[in-house]
């Protein structure tokens, strides 16, 4: 790390996608911030939610030398992850995490997909239902019904893993009720799940999800309900029991899948196996959640990277980003 002593902007939101309030953004952001100090830099705390104009107003009497870019929304919005990121592009400020054009892409899910697909990375076959379609995909069930512009699992319950067109009709209209957003049909892969890490776009490890509970998802309550019975079924192994050649080979793809979508820094890519172990990416996701407790973080626990080392590369990273340049 430099010897520079930085002025670090760390951004974060509070409300989430359907108006929900969480504390998480805030805790995260005070721990960023706390070690940003304890590494040797100045450090502000910079919440979004207030609106565009005092948050351009702020980084402008701030003069940051970065921002730690720790925003998943704004305005109620998904997209606005990628929205502030373009902003600070705008601006000429390095930020930590990936660029606007990464975090858009994986927030589509068909248009990524789309490019796996383009450059020969399995993914499971699929479709995106913009509204109820007059006749039913003719793909193969079971299938996986997601937001097709969502993240964190946002929309998805037990019941969003269909097995005829009885239950897939009822499910989408229960989704365009809710959420008015399209939805991507997927052919789901009953197998085991794993996720890949990466750090500085190199694999960290390959862990795997085990699952208690049916469907074997990982649920929108699975993820952060902590009193449900889909979050105490669903637990992360970090040494779990594959082969050499699935391992390598989900190293490999993860990689592809960073190359394909633009992500840097740090980020996770998501794969199924069926029966046959065979491997399917279902998606790259930038900037995952570094919380205490969380998958990424306690894959950094299981290789032996410190949190404060983690801040110092993300620091280090987005420092040595020319000024004016998105992060790609």
């Amino acid at each position: 790390m430099s010897g520079r002593s930085l002025s670090v902007v760390v951004i974060y939101n509070t409300v989430e996608p359907g108006g929900d309030v969480v504390v998480q953004g805030v805790d995260g952001a005070v721990e960023a911030h706390d070690a940003i100090i304890a590494l040797g830099h100045r450090a502000t705390l910079l919440r979004v939610d207030e609106g565009v104009r005092p948050f351009v107003e702020a980084l402008e009497r701030l003069q940051p030398d970065v921002v730690f870019n720790l925003c998943e929304a704004f305005g109620e919005v998904s997209a606005g992850e990628f929205g502030i990121a373009a902003l600070l592009d705008l601006l000429r400020i390095p930020y930590t995490g990936s660029g606007a054009l990464a975090l858009a892409i994986a927030l589509n899910k068909p248009l990524a997909k789309a490019l796996f697909v383009a450059r020969g990375i399995p993914t499971p076959g699929f479709t995106v239902c913009e509204s109820m379609p007059k006749e039913m995909p003719t793909l193969k069930f079971p299938w996986m019904l997601k937001l097709a512009g969502e993240d964190a699992s946002l929309g998805i319950t037990t019941d969003n893993v269909v097995f005829d067109n009885a239950s897939a009709i009822r499910r989408l209209q229960q989704l365009f009720e809710e959420f008015r957003a399209p939805v991507l049909v997927e052919e789901f892969v009953d197998g085991r799940e794993f996720t890949v890490p990466l750090l500085d776009g190199r694999p960290l490890l390959v862990e795997e999800i085990e699952f208690d509970v049916e469907p074997r998802i990982v649920s929108f309550r699975g993820k952060w309900d902590e009193g449900s019975a889909e979050y105490a079924g669903t637990r992360p192994v970090f040494a779990p029991q594959i082969d050499d050649g699935p391992r390598h080979e989900m190293l490999r793809l993860a990689v592809d899948v960073a190359e394909v979508i633009g992500l840097v820094d740090y980020a996770r890519v998501d794969f199924r196996m069926d029966g046959a172990g065979r491997l399917f990416v279902l998606e790259g996701n930038p900037n995952p959640d570094i919380s205490p407790g969380a998958g990424y973080r306690r894959a950094l626990d299981t290789v032996g990277i410190s949190y404060s080392q983690f801040i110092a590369t993300l620091l280090d990273k987005a420092a040595g980003r020319a000024t004016g340049r998105s992060n790609t």
